[in-house]
């Protein structure tokens, strides 16, 4: 370990980084459907996962962030998710279901689907699921017996949640995924788990059989990522649905009355109303944040770090009346600003108490000076998107990577952000003083060539931040395997409701990748 870096073992986070290892790390920002590779389905997959990390550790990358892998049901969003703990069935790899290699026939219809939904450029959710659970159906059926029944009896004995999520995932089937507020009176949270084993006990084993084989999966990338040296990122999203296994069991830890949401800004002149309900914070403290503290154990068990969603919202969260449709009438709660702090900072002591994981804070946006102190003084990192860290209080001008704080992590775009292609092209004062920076004279123009994206990318990659993570359409970008205009390659734009948001998956497969000899080594060397 570099000594500049030894003060960092003394704050709160310290065992977390002693665990990882404290050093500068490069890593890619990968949507897990994204990805995209022969044996795939027609998303990304947890053998997705496993494959590609060989490639990370050839082209000297040591990390890998992911978005939310929950099960997001027939929602498409990943931060929209039916459960807190659960993961989505679409990210099952069928072809690798312990046990199922002795079965050809189920194997070859596995690679006929895959033909089939692999001729598609983006992710078709509803397609891709409603295979997947298909095949998974047909899976549990070859492999059904007794010693698949005693392996799925101890999984549910060993996971308290999975049992209400269970009976609410077929509630959900059974109603046509309306919410549980239309069927509450109906079946019984209490009883309902016992209820549906009797009435529907198939569909109940088809959905204990994914989680069951889920866990397996992740929990071996998670595995062969350590024989490799690399790192698994998760996100952890700081609200959930209303519409969720977990609102429905625990109404005592949710204010059903309000939702969160963003306050009016210069360019949301109504604000965001995003529709989750707020945490009854007092009630989880009574708990002793039981419910927090085994979300994140159970996200341990396949992540070494996770990102924390909204960071600021563990300070203070913009609050509005349920019913209302913008966020213009809200207020921030707690409403008090001199509680801000100590209540930012208990809850973020208790999350780093609650796992061996080590937090990364999203703290973009409009922040208050209180959250980044806290930040800093526990020792997690927040995060530096170049194109937005500039002297906001003096010229107002481009901050030099080199000048990040070592506890951040460093990037040129976000998932929710226009690619650095697009960006440079439609951004012409920016781009300007970006290639100033750079050397050059003038402007290059609207079109990043291969050159200059590189050129960049060893740029941000030496800032002074310990983690530079890019977009994984970064990599592909500077080395030509990103056709096209840029905006197509675009995963989020928030706000608006669109077909192409979380659906864009990578132009090349993963086994092109591990044959692209350029790339690779170009990678390394940058």
């Amino acid at each position: 370990m570099d000594p500049k870096y030894e003060y960092i073992l003394h704050k709160a986070a310290g065992p977390h980084w002693k665990r990882i290892g404290i050093k500068r790390r490069f890593g890619i920002v990968a949507p897990l459907f994204s990805l995209r590779s022969e044996r795939g389905c027609g998303i990304g997959d947890a053998g997705d996962l496993y494959d590609i990390l060989p490639w990370m550790a050839e082209a000297g990358i040591d990390l890998i962030q992911l978005l939310p892998i929950n099960d997001t049901g027939l929602d498409a969003v990943p931060y929209s998710a039916l459960s807190a703990f659960a993961l989505d069935p679409i990210y099952v790899a069928l072809d690798r279901i312990p046990g199922i290699e002795r079965f050809e026939d189920f194997l070859g219809r596995v690679q006929a689907t895959a033909d089939r939904l692999n001729q598609s450029e983006s992710v078709d959710y509803h397609a891709v699921r409603s295979a997947k659970l298909e095949l998974l159906d047909q899976a549990l059926e070859l492999l059904d017996g007794p010693e698949l029944d005693q392996a799925m009896r101890a999984f549910v004995a060993q996971q308290e949640w999975l049992p209400n999520y269970l009976a609410y995932r077929v509630i959900k089937e059974l109603e046509g995924f309306s919410s549980w507020e239309n069927w509450q009176d109906r079946f019984n949270v209490h009883t309902a788990y016992e209820d549906l084993s009797k009435s529907h006990p198939q569909r109940m084993r088809l959905f204990l059989f994914a989680q069951w084989v889920l866990f397996q999966q992740f929990v071996a990338a998670r595995q062969r990522a350590e024989e490799l040296g690399v790192l698994i990122e998760g996100d952890i999203p700081i609200m959930v649905a209303r519409d969720s296994a977990d609102v429905w069991k625990h109404r005592e830890l949710f204010r059903m009355d309000v939702t969160a949401g963003a306050p009016p800004d210069m360019f949301t002149a109504d604000g965001q109303n995003w529709g989750f309900p707020t945490y009854q914070w007092p009630a989880h403290k009574q708990q002793d944040y039981a419910w927090w503290r085994k979300r994140l154990q159970y996200a341990q068990n396949f992540f070494h770090m996770y990102r924390i969603d909204h960071v600021v919202g563990f300070f203070r969260i913009w609050t509005i009346m349920a019913g209302e449709k913008t966020g213009r009438n809200g207020w921030f709660e707690p409403w008090d600003e001199a509680v801000w702090g100590e209540h930012g900072k208990n809850l973020l002591l208790m999350m780093l108490d609650a796992s061996h994981m080590l937090p990364l804070a999203e703290d973009l946006g409009t922040i208050p000076d209180i959250c980044r102190q806290t930040l800093e003084e526990l020792g997690i990192c927040g995060f530096k998107v170049q194109r937005w860290e500039k002297r906001w209080h003096g010229d107002r001008k481009l901050i030099p990577p080199a000048e990040y704080i070592p506890l951040s992590m460093a990037t040129l775009s976000t998932h929710d952000s226009e690619i650095l292609a697009q960006w440079w092209a439609e951004n012409h004062d920016d781009r300007v003083e970006l290639a100033q920076m750079l050397g050059y004279q003038g402007d290059p123009g609207p079109v990043l060539d291969l050159e200059t994206h590189k050129k960049i990318i060893t740029w941000i990659k030496n800032s002074g931040s310990l983690f530079v993570v890019l977009m994984i359409q970064e990599l592909l970008g500077a080395y030509g395997n990103l056709p096209g205009d840029p905006s197509k390659h675009r995963i989020n734009i928030p706000g608006q409701v669109l077909d192409t948001n979380w659906t864009w998956r990578s132009p090349m497969t993963i086994e092109q990748m591990l044959a692209d000899t350029n790339m690779t080594q170009g990678t390394k060397n940058l």
